[in-house]
């Protein structure tokens, strides 16, 4: 009976270790899993049931070099304030939709995809920088100036709903486009939420986009709302001021 009870102690074990596997311990834990239990329990149920699997340990390489990039460009004090785990992983999925990442209160989940089908470590990064604005975002809500943000917005617009239902609607693209400069926006996904639209703004700012100066410079609505971005940042640490970010852009 022992012997038994000893072997399903080291079943279990090798099971909830394969479960999880950490990449890197700092500046906060980079892990993959394949267990729901990495998805809060109200993820687990209906209509949302979020599922995700493990990254092959042929990609951890890949991804230490990525988050190392990204995590460069925050103060380590508000990474281990605001984020306690990044969760990468070869699927995600929830809603019944595809996604390349998603963010919970403290934990970020990224899809890490084939280059050859867009997920390049550029566009990772990008979505890593999303997803923690989300989160910066929530935790900062009073820091941030929704009305004066809501106001660049043309006056009967509405945003749709979520990022979900823009995807469904086919109307999440990631494209630069002039028209949607002219009423405030950086890309079609932008008009979903406000916190997609927020979200634009932080990749092009943390990504190092240098077009998104110039696009400020010629559209006004635009300009506005990069300068409310910005400003939220630099309440978040004083080092996010508009010359840190432009420090940032690619040469």
């Amino acid at each position: 009976m022992l012997g038994r009870v000893i072997v399903c102690l080291l079943l279990w074990a090798c099971s909830a270790v394969a479960a999880e596997r950490v990449i890197a311990e700092k500046p906060v834990r980079l892990v993959t899993s394949s267990d729901p239990q990495m998805f809060p329990e109200s993820w687990r149920r209906a209509p949302v049931l979020a599922s995700g699997k493990s990254l092959s340990e042929s990609q951890f390489e890949r991804v230490r070099a990525i988050f190392d990039r990204a995590a460069r460009k925050y103060p380590p004090g508000v990474l281990q304030k605001h984020l306690k785990a990044v969760y990468v992983l070869s699927e995600l999925k929830y809603s019944g939709v595809i996604t390349s990442g998603t963010n919970s209160r403290t934990a970020l989940y990224l899809k890490i995809g084939d280059e050859k089908k867009g997920y390049t470590n550029a566009h990772i990064e990008g979505v890593f920088h999303a997803e923690f604005s989300s989160i910066l975002l929530r935790n900062g809500r009073r820091d941030f100036d929704v009305e004066a943000w809501q106001q660049v917005n043309p006056p009967d617009f509405k945003y749709l709903g979520s990022g979900v239902d823009a995807v469904k609607q086919k109307k999440a693209g990631l494209e630069y486009r002039e028209e949607l400069h002219e009423k405030g926006f950086l890309k079609e996904c932008s008009q979903s939420t406000l916190e997609n639209d927020f979200n634009a703004f932080a990749v092009a700012l943390f990504s190092g986009d240098g077009a998104i100066w110039e696009i400020a410079e010629k559209f006004p609505k635009l300009r506005r709302k990069l300068a409310l971005a910005v400003g939220f940042y630099q309440k978040i640490d004083s080092s996010f001021v508009e010359k840190y970010f432009r420090s940032l852009v690619k040469r």
